[in-house]
């Protein structure tokens, strides 16, 4: 692109369209000084801003730009705008980097400094005439030109684009919607200039006018419009040292666009550099769609948009330089420019939108869906394409399959395959299957390709190799074969073989019947199953992805509310006992999953699930032994009264149905619950998480939810060794929250309180806390729930439920993650009179709750709980764990505080006066986790370490821990 002036002076050569004449009624003169400009430059920043330093000339084409630096070290542009400069136009910039200035969270730009007389902008006179003055904050920051452009950084670029545009989106201004001959929407204008270019260039950018007109322009007014930045090009994108994208400048070329546009630059630009333009971008799309959603209609566009400002760029450059063939400056960017335009030409548009959809986790070409449904519903009705009785290949039993990955030469990328071969000899007959149009052939290669429409119009294709030439010689593109009519027979150098393309990407019987494995999800939209049409099951092979595939198709395809763990996500493929496995074979001790409460993929427990899904499984309308035994095996390991049993999937569904129960049997609605405490996931137990709804997007508590304080005896109001009776005076808290409801006519429904709380910091209650808090809550009417989700079936190691560590047996429990180890299974048990309550004459169902697969495995779970005595070598392991840590706290200040029972550990990191070390706790987790062990961090301030591992964690592997804890601690501490 031809240079324009930066908002921070950096580019040059203001644009076409920015002129226009001074206006001084709103502006300040001043005369120039006499000497060189810089002596100027000084006296009239100095006289208009009150602002001294040196100034240092940078480049521009007509506007004057100087960076100032201060004594003081602050830093400025100061810009003397041409004296045909449109005041409306600065105006406008001024408002846009005021609006986002005034946008919280949106991304820096420069700022407008005001003059001493309080205004944007000072006229002064200069050599040649009046001219406007401006002085902009300096952003700190090296050009994009001048680092790599990583897929990382690309995908940060794509981010930052979007983040402006959000920022801008509400954006008016009088001037926004200005004629600027940058604007993409302005190609056909442009194009005109196209005569000026010379050799082979002209007819590249011909070719993309060409499609603009044809494709972009019907297109545009049903774009989403908005003000765009417009001008993302190599310079006007800064970046910090840390290689992130700092800032966008150069406000210069603003305007009301299709919001499609932006990116478009932006990708034009980027694709400069690099061997395969298209692919190099994708991670700018994708970032930018991961911030700002970007809709179907602006995908199909985006391509073409692309090539249209590259094409743009070059006849605009070569219009100005043939205005001032002296100024070389115009043709800075020209050659990087033509090099992409090259490297484009004869790209699909087709298959670039395809691309571009698959990069944002659309499926890539959406017209697939609809002949895959044209066969599957059933209204395709192919017929055979063999004969019954043909000859098979000699090598039919070992041709590809469909999606099959080939192992790859040296130096070569893996292919899958996009075809399927025919079991058919040499001679054998081919058919035609269904009604078609012969689009090509090619004797020479033994190539047929036939057009098909599905019922609603849309077109496929399906394509046959390795005929016989001179078997389709009869065949001519028009052809109208009948369905089961002779298409040619088997050539004898290999089987036939066919495909079912969605589109043919402008290649004809070119199109390939491999592609690179990494490519798997685009060609496979493209060629589909050719199973769909010979009517065969089970023959496609899934394609697999490496850590890099999955990331990526996490991020378009999963929500980004779902967190992973670590700087750098585990690619985690197995696991066994207390040990995870990544792609790469190396295991991992895991500390963290008290979901697979008795080891991961226990065997026992594999088989039961197996044997049992191999015999049935269905849902508790019917008459089954299993969950009857599973409910009497839950019972007896509970206190009485509890022994009304509820099958559920999580443990966010048994706390949902707690919460039932209880204001079923109450008649109430409001809910205690402690501080920092989290209870799932569903919007009824969101409500019950102050760990949620006090925090980042959450809205608050709810009107029926009353927090009670949070029984920490280590940071905590009342603290072990200075305050005494402190699960009473806890307790006290409870009493407050009930005597508030009371003054207010209202009475509680329940108490939920984990038996430890986890999320909270593994916090273990003070002796009494939850016998005074159960006491004032019945008191008052309430009924008393026991989460044990987190804590229960052993793992606590003195007892097998949490809530007996305190001595109190709960109105109901909720059971959930240990009990199916790894499956979803969750149990809520209450006592008669609360499930008789709840029998309101409205049916209770659950789909899968107590399903027979489910209840065989937690009978499996608690057998082997018992079996392997994993309750008592909880504790074993739990006081080998406590004993290490706390010699480790006598050599590590960080150590605050170390706690638990059992297998329910947490380590507190503290700064002085306790106070919370969040960013150690994480700097340690992952000094860890670089040791082959898995930890996490939790708490309100997360800089608690928790453990609570598998039950069948070894002696060998806590001291190992504790030697790996020991190193991490030692390294952190060294780097403050």
């Amino acid at each position: 692109m031809t240079p324009t002036d930066h908002e921070d002076g950096r580019r040059a050569a203001s644009s076409p369209s920015s002129t226009g004449a001074l206006d001084p009624s709103t502006a300040e003169e001043l005369d120039p000084s006499p000497g060189g400009e810089l002596e100027q430059a000084a006296a009239l920043v100095r006289d208009l801003y009150g602002l001294e330093g040196r100034l240092t000339p940078l480049p521009g084409e007509k506007d004057r730009n100087f960076r100032l630096s201060t004594a003081g070290g602050q830093r400025y542009v100061l810009k003397l705008h041409a004296p045909d400069t449109d005041p409306a136009e600065l105006d406008l910039q001024d408002a846009v980097l005021r609006h986002l200035a005034g946008q919280a969270g949106a991304p820096p730009a420069p700022r407008v400094v005001a003059s001493l007389a309080g205004r944007r902008s000072a006229a002064a006179l200069w050599a040649d005439g009046p001219r406007t003055a401006r002085v902009l904050t300096w952003l700190e920051g090296r050009p994009w030109a001048q680092v790599e452009p990583t897929a990382r950084r690309l995908r940060d670029l794509g981010r930052h684009v979007a983040a402006v545009d959000q920022a801008l989106a509400g954006f008016t201004h009088p001037g926004m919607r200005r004629e600027l001959v940058w604007n993409l929407t302005g190609a056909p204008a442009v194009a005109a200039l196209a005569p000026l270019l010379e050799g082979e260039l002209r007819p590249l950018v011909s070719e993309v006018f060409d499609r603009y007109r044809a494709h972009v322009a019907p297109r545009v007014a049903a774009l989403p419009h908005q003000v765009i930045h417009n001008d993302a090009n190599e310079l006007n994108i800064l970046v910090d040292d840390a290689g992130a994208v700092a800032a966008l400048i150069d406000f210069g070329d603003v305007a009301w666009n299709p919001r499609v546009c932006g990116l478009a630059v932006a990708g034009a630009y980027a694709m400069q550099g690099h061997a395969d333009p298209l692919r190099a971008v994708l991670p700018l799309v994708s970032g930018y769609d991961e911030v700002s959603p970007l809709r179907p209609a602006e995908l199909e566009v985006l391509f073409d948009l692309m090539r249209t400002r590259l094409a743009m760029s070059v006849c605009l450059s070569a219009h100005q330089h043939a205005n001032n063939p002296a100024n070389d400056y115009l043709l800075v960017s020209r050659r990087g420019v033509t090099q992409v335009l090259r490297r484009l030409a004869g790209t699909s548009p087709d298959l670039a939108h395809f691309r571009l959809r698959e990069a944002v986790g659309f499926a890539p070409n959406p017209l697939a869906r609809a002949v895959r449904q044209h066969f599957e519903s059933g209204a395709a009705r192919p017929l055979p394409l063999l004969d019954e009785h043909a000859a098979p290949a000699e090598d039919a039993a070992t041709s590809a399959r469909y999606g099959e990955a080939s192992t790859p030469s040296p130096g070569t990328r893996p292919q899958i395959n996009l075809a399927c071969d025919l079991p058919a000899g040499a001679g054998v007959t081919v058919r035609c299957p269904l009604p078609s149009l012969v689009h090509s052939v090619n004797a020479g290669r033994g190539v047929v390709v036939l057009e098909h429409r599905t019922g609603d119009g849309v077109p496929f294709w399906t394509l046959y190799r390795h005929l016989d030439p001179g078997s389709i010689t009869h065949l001519a593109p028009g052809d109208e074969p009948a369905p089961g009519s002779r298409l040619g027979s088997a050539g004898g150098t290999a089987p036939p073989r066919v495909q079912v393309l969605t589109h043919l990407l402008g290649m004809g019987a070119g199109i390939p019947d491999t592609a690179p494995a990494d490519e798997a999800d685009l060609w496979t939209a493209v060629s589909v199953d050719p199973g769909l049409l010979l009517g065969r099951a089970g023959g496609a092979a899934r394609p697999r992805r490496k850590t890099a595939g999955i990331a990526a198709r996490r991020r378009t395809n999963l929500s980004r509310a779902m967190s992973l763990s670590y700087r750098e996500p585990l690619h985690i493929v197995r696991g066994e006992g207390a040990y995870l496995f990544d792609a790469s074979g190396r295991p991992w001790l895991d500390l963290v999953n008290n979901v697979c409460h008795v080891g991961h993929c226990h065997p026992r427990v594999v088989a039961a699930g197996h044997r049992q899904a191999a015999r049935l499984n269905t849902n508790t309308r019917y008459l089954h032994e299993s969950v009857v035994e599973y409910a009497r095996r839950l019972v007896e390991l509970l206190s009485d009264p509890l022994r009304v049993c509820f099958f559920v999937n999580s443990g966010s569904e048994a706390n949902d149905l707690a919460l039932r129960l209880a204001t079923a049997h109450t008649g109430a609605e409001d809910v205690l619950v402690l501080d920092h405490a989290y209870h799932g996931h569903l919007s009824s137990q969101i409500a019950l998480s102050p760990y949620k709804f006090d925090r980042r997007g959450g809205r608050g508590r709810p009107g029926t939810t009353h927090v009670c304080e949070l029984p920490d005896p280590y940071r905590g109001r009342l603290r072990a060794g200075r305050d005494d009776d402190l699960g009473r005076r806890y307790a006290g808290s409870v009493a407050d929250r009930l005597a508030e409801l009371a003054s207010a006519g209202r009475r509680p429904a329940a108490f939920f309180a984990e038996s430890l709380q986890s999320c909270g910091g593994q916090i273990v209650y003070p002796d009494g806390y939850l016998r005074g808090a159960f006491e004032h809550v019945r008191r008052a009417g309430g009924v008393c729930v026991a989460d044990e989700v987190q804590v229960g079936l052993g793992r606590v190691g003195r007892t097998f439920w949490g809530f007996e560590l305190q001595g109190v047996v709960p109105d109901i429990v909720t059971l959930g993650k240990p009990l199916g180890n790894g499956h979803p299974l969750a149990a809520v048990v209450t006592t008669p009179e609360i499930a008789r309550s709840f029998e309101t004459g409205m049916e209770y169902f659950n789909t899968f709750g107590g399903n027979p697969v489910s209840a065989e495995i937690g009978l499996a779970v608690l057998d082997v709980v018992r079996e392997e005595g994993l309750q008592a070598h909880a504790r074993r392991r739990g006081e080998q764990l406590l004993r290490g840590l706390r010699r480790l706290q006598e050599r590590h200040r960080l150590i605050g505080d170390v706690r638990g029972e059992g297998l329910f550990l947490g380590v507190e990191l503290s700064l002085d006066d306790r106070r919370p070390a969040g960013a150690r706790a994480s700097a340690v987790k992952e000094a860890v986790k670089a040791r082959g062990v898995l930890v996490s961090t939790d708490g309100p301030d997360d800089n608690v370490l928790k453990i609570k591992p598998p039950l069948v964690l070894s002696g060998a592997d806590c001291e190992m821990f504790l030697d790996v804890l020991g190193e991490a601690l030692g390294e952190v501490e060294a780097s403050l």
